[in-house]
Order: structure tokens, then sequence, then C-alpha cells
């Protein structure tokens, strides 16, 4: 504040030595603008939206309040016998990509098959078995004209099958992941919903 008064004060002195009033009280308001834009409080910089711990390397967070929910079924069967889980949507609307990883523990369970699929321009072709023996299959589906498919509350997408091994306990849980191939569901505006995944399970029959 010192330091404002001193400035102001010789901007006065210097100014009183000439006849130009007018120049004199343009000195003089410029000197009390920038004191006061001095003692003016800073302005707090918007703070940045919080990051997602809860998200799977390279998983992208959604950017809208829409979620598709996901059902992996049950199923019954014997050890060394197959048994198929449907999978079914809720929320299925505009969607032209899908995206996400099935894993279950591979001494308890053999992965078998992938069938009877409802879910337009999906096949056999859009799931990665490489990795099958160590528990993991991944699904990855794209709408081929990119105009949206949308379908009823519950719908069922596929069947995915098994064969439980000697290793097994009652029930044996297969379940969804966001790893290797991390969530993502896009719809028709380029928006990412947020994947819910209910887990399924197989139990064993004497």
């Amino acid at each position: 504040m010192l330091q404002k008064l001193t400035v102001l004060f010789l901007v006065c002195f210097l100014f009183q030595c000439q006849d130009d009033g007018a120049v004199r009280k343009q000195a003089v308001a410029e000197v009390q603008a920038t004191a006061e834009q001095a003692a003016a409080p800073p302005v707090a910089a918007p703070s940045p939206a919080p990051t997602r711990t809860d998200l799977a390397p390279g998983q992208t967070a959604p950017t809208t309040s829409q979620s598709l929910q996901m059902t992996l079924g049950t199923a019954e069967t014997k050890v060394g016998e197959s048994a198929c889980l449907p999978v079914t949507a809720t929320g299925f609307t505009d969607l032209i990509g899908l995206q996400f990883s099935i894993r279950w523990d591979p001494a308890t369970l053999t992965f078998d098959r992938v069938e009877n699929f409802d879910l337009p321009d999906l096949s056999s072709q859009n799931f990665g078995a490489t990795y099958s023996e160590k528990g993991v299959v991944a699904l990855s589906w794209i709408h081929m004209n990119l105009q949206g498919v949308s379908l009823a509350n519950d719908s069922h997408l596929f069947d995915i099958c098994f064969v439980p091994t000697g290793e097994a306990i009652s029930p044996v849980e297969v379940r969804f992941e966001p790893r290797p191939t991390p969530y993502e569901v896009v719809n028709t505006r380029e928006e990412i919903l947020e994947f819910v995944g209910k887990n399924g399970q197989i139990t064993l029959t004497q």
C-alpha cells in the first residue's frame, strides 16, 4: 500500500509543473485504476474434473449418464458336460460398438463355444478365444452400417458354453471384466455409456 501511495504522490507532483489539468487528472485516474486492480482478489481457477480411479487401463470414461446392463445367466450341468450361459442386455439403444472381456478360473471350466447369436453383425468371428485356456474370451462388436441397433430390455445376444472340470466346486463363477479388453459401449452420437455387468454361474449336479 505504501508503494502505491508513493507512486500516486510522484505522479501528482510531476503533473503539478504542467498547466494541462486534463492530463494531470488522467494520470491520477490511471494510477488509481492500477492500484484497484492490484488490490482485487485473484480469480480462482476452475477445479479439474475428478480422475476416475475405477477405470481399467485403456478404458474410456463414460460421457453420458446412459448405461448398458449386461447379464451372464445361469446353467446346470455335470462335470465333463457342456453348459451354456445366456448373455442378455438392457439399455441397448442406438448402439454401434461394444466390447468387453469374459473371464473364469481355467482350472474349473474349459471354454467350449459361443452360439445362438441374436445381435446383428455378431458371429463367432467377433470373439477372441486365443487365450481361452488361460480363462478369458474377449468380444468386440461393431454395427457395420453404423446406423445403430436398438433392442428391447432383457434381449438375448448370444450364449457362451463351458465344460466343468474335475476341479470345479459348485457353483462356478463366470464374470465380466475390463481386461484385457476394456469395457466400451458407443452409441450413434459417439457417446460412451457406462458398462454394468452382472456375473453368471454354473451349478454342478450329480
